[in-house]
């Protein structure tokens, strides 16, 4: 009962108390609700991932089928296959399935496989089928039969389509897709089951991502509780002035601290929690999240309740404790003890590590559980670059206060050389900031070099499709007669589809590439030279690389792709591709454009992590500038009665103004470079070490160097903003000692 007293008489004060408390709930509203996002963004990365990835076959669960003739699907098994679908520049990811009426195969999102000649798709697809006349998109795929719900996609915005076809047609369907994702042939399917991450090498750099990401705002809540012991001093050296013990003072901030970080807990749960549904709209690699996919489990909301609390509880009391704060109150400021050398061994031990391991693997000698010796690294790093911090900050500040002219830079260096630690506590959020932001920027150029280059004019028009062509194997001398004969009257058939303008249809060459007859290349538009019987294509021309030709003889008689050539039109295109899939032609790839190739080079995996890390540099740099600003205002408050003296000793507001720019400055410009410097090198070290070296990165795109302009111009507008608070709490009632 007396202790509630007495911490009643510490929070009475006024609108001062209030106004402090208020703050202090605030920020640990804002950063509980931040972490409670980041915990839910990061289990639903992990759970989307894994309905993303059921229709990757081969995973362990199926077989793959080698001889289709001799396979049937089972009660407890299916065959199945899965092809990328394009239209209109979208990816449709199609899963075909043959199985026997009384399956027990439960495919994800759909049940029972559907019914040769039905399929089930998602909402987004049947919007968009809805929305297209039959004989460009809906007749692909036969009936419908039902929808796909939660469970089988990624997205609400995911383009997905469960046919049901017989064995016969699904070798017809036996593409072989890109994207990164998906594998091509036949399987035989047990059980379709989703992986959370395609390597264990994602899942390393979800890890250190997710660690990444929390760090800021584990920095901000542990700044924010700093706010509510800035103005405590006073009001602590009043209860001792009355008889309070050293003992009952420090429960009394634990009490008062307790009871502010739960009200700003509850209330950084309940924002978290309205925030789902605008934070559900930020659209990720294939499209926006699941509301499920946010939400926290009840009992990690609970752990972190209880850990901020704990935390901030138990921090509280033990400041208090060593403030040794008297009767006489805290006027006087202490210089803190002198730092250790030791601060820079977490961070040396941790270039170490990341070097090491990175070295040993492009000597192709990985260590084992080298993915956890870099996650380790990471860490050592992240947390010794704060840790070492205030021990570079007092070093320089040694050598500035020994040439500083100026009353504010003296000043400053000689404050920063007797308070080092709270100095670069204030920065340290920035400092987080500007080091995360590089190894974010450093580590997505290894995605950017997968993206396609820019296009020239000596490549395929977009406006021209290419199938590749299935042929019967080991076929004698009739039957491949009779295949090339099926498939020219196809292609002829195709030919008068509304939009398609000619078709042709190219041979293998023994050597390299495919060749057309002179005739057939000039209607679909292939440049042929005068005088030329037959054209040879080579290199990667009808997948988006460069067009390469050349004149050449007559080529093999073995069929390999079928060219449509349209008007270029969406419709056009896109009904000419439903007419190749609903063909009698046997296909070994599914008719795309060299738009739709670009597209999936761009879905690769290394993309989508890219889409993350910019996400993580965006709550970076906005935490940082939260946290500088919150700890500019803890420190002045800390101070204001030295600084209330010096003002009333006749030192001007500007010259004030100087030293927090300088008590600012001095600390992110020491370790500024080495942040950036370190981001970069752990990067590189994560990618190449990860990958053996097959994988690199190359200097950070223009907008890195935007986003760290960025960041100093908020730090710089955070420390102005402070000068209003230096201004009112400088003035001669600050000097007030009772």
């Amino acid at each position: 009962m007396r202790l509630f007293t007495l911490t009643r008489l510490v929070t009475a004060e006024g609108r001062g108390a209030s106004g402090r408390l208020i703050g202090m709930a605030g920020g640990i509203a804002v950063g509980v609700a931040l972490l409670l996002l980041l915990l839910g963004a990061y289990g639903g990365v992990t759970s989307r991932t894994e309905r993303a990835t059921w229709m990757a076959l081969g995973d362990g669960v199926s077989t793959e089928v080698r001889d289709l003739t001799a396979a049937a699907p089972t009660d407890e098994t299916v065959l199945a296959a899965t092809a990328l679908d394009h239209f209109d520049g979208k990816t449709i990811t199609r899963v075909d399935i043959a199985a026997t009426p009384d399956s027990t195969v439960v495919v994800p999102g759909v049940g029972r496989p559907p019914a040769a000649g039905t399929y089930h798709a998602s909402p987004a697809l049947i919007a968009l089928i809805e929305a297209n006349p039959t004989d460009i998109l809906g007749s692909r795929y036969g009936t419908p039969a039902g929808v796909i719900d939660d469970a089988g996609l990624a997205s609400p915005d995911s383009l997905v389509v469960v046919t049901g076809v017989t064995t016969g047609s699904l070798n017809a369907s036996t593409f072989s897709v890109a994207g990164g994702i998906l594998h091509g042939g036949v399987w035989s399917v047990t059980e379709f089951r989703g992986t959370a991450y395609p390597s264990t090498n994602y899942r390393t750099i979800t890890i250190i991502g997710a660690i990444a990401t929390l760090l800021p705002v584990l920095i901000l809540v542990g700044i924010v509780t700093r706010l509510g012991a800035a103005t405590r001093a006073e009001r602590f050296a009043a209860l001792r002035l009355i008889g309070a013990t050293p003992r009952r003072v420090a429960a009394i901030a634990a009490t008062e601290t307790g009871v502010t970080s739960l009200v700003g807990a509850l209330a950084g749960t309940a924002l978290a929690w309205l925030l789902i549904p605008a934070a559900a709209l930020v659209e990720l690699d294939d499209g926006r999240f699941f509301r499920a996919d946010l939400t926290v489990p009840s009992s990690t909301v609970l752990v972190v309740l209880a850990g901020v609390v704990a935390g901030s509880t138990t921090v509280a009391g033990w400041r208090t404790s060593r403030a040794r704060i008297g009767p006489l109150g805290g006027s006087r400021e202490r210089s803190e003890r002198r730092l250790s050398t030791l601060r820079v061994v977490p961070l040396v031990v941790g270039v170490v590590l990341v070097l090491g391991t990175t070295i040993a693997a492009l000597l192709h000698t990985p260590l084992t559980h080298a993915d956890r010796i870099l996650i380790a690294g990471f860490i050592l790093i992240a947390v010794g670059l704060i840790a070492a911090g205030p021990v570079l900050t007092y070093r320089i500040a040694q050598i500035a206060a020994r040439g500083a002219r100026g009353t504010a830079g003296v000043i400053a260096m000689n404050r920063i050389r007797q308070h080092p630690r709270a100095t670069f506590r204030a920065v340290s959020g920035l400092v987080a900031a500007v080091f995360l932001v590089s190894v974010f920027s450093a580590a997505i150029t290894t995605a950017i070099s997968d993206s396609p280059s820019a296009q020239g004019s000596e490549q395929l028009s977009s406006s021209i499709l290419v199938a590749g062509l299935d042929s019967p194997p080991q076929a004698d001398a009739t039957t491949a007669a009779s295949h090339r004969t099926a498939l020219t009257a196809a292609a002829s058939q195709i030919a008068h589809t509304a939009g398609v303008t000619a078709t042709a249809i190219g041979s293998y060459y023994p050597d390299e590439g495919v060749g057309f007859t002179a005739s057939d290349a000039a209607r679909v538009g292939l440049p042929t030279p005068d005088g030329t019987s037959h054209l040879q294509v080579t290199g990667t021309s009808f997948s988006g690389g460069p067009l390469a030709t050349r004149p050449a003889t007559a080529p093999g008689p073995t069929p390999a792709i079928l060219v449509v050539s349209t008007d270029g039109t969406t419709h056009s295109v896109e009904r000419a591709r439903t007419a190749i899939l609903g063909s009698e032609l046997r296909l070994s790839s599914p008719p795309t454009t060299r738009v739709d190739h670009e597209g999936s080079r761009v879905e690769a995996w290394a993309t989508r992590y890219a889409n993350l890390a910019h996400l993580g540099i965006l709550v970076a740099t906005l935490i940082s500038a939260v946290s500088l600003a919150v700890s500019s205002i803890a420190a002045i408050l800390d101070r204001k009665r030295v600084l209330g003296l010096l003002r009333l000793m006749g030192m001007p507001a500007s010259t004030v103004r100087r030293v927090i720019i300088a008590e600012a400055a001095l600390p992110l410009a020491t370790v500024f470079a080495l942040c950036v410097g370190l981001g970069i090198l752990t990067a590189w070290c994560i990618v190449a070490g990860l990958t053996e070296g097959r994988r690199t990165i190359t200097w950070p795109p223009p907008s890195y160097y935007l986003v760290l302009a960025t960041s100093l111009t908020l730090a710089a507008t955070a420390v102005l903003a402070t000068f209003r608070t230096a201004r009112t709490n400088t003035t001669i009632e600050a000097t007030r000692i009772e």
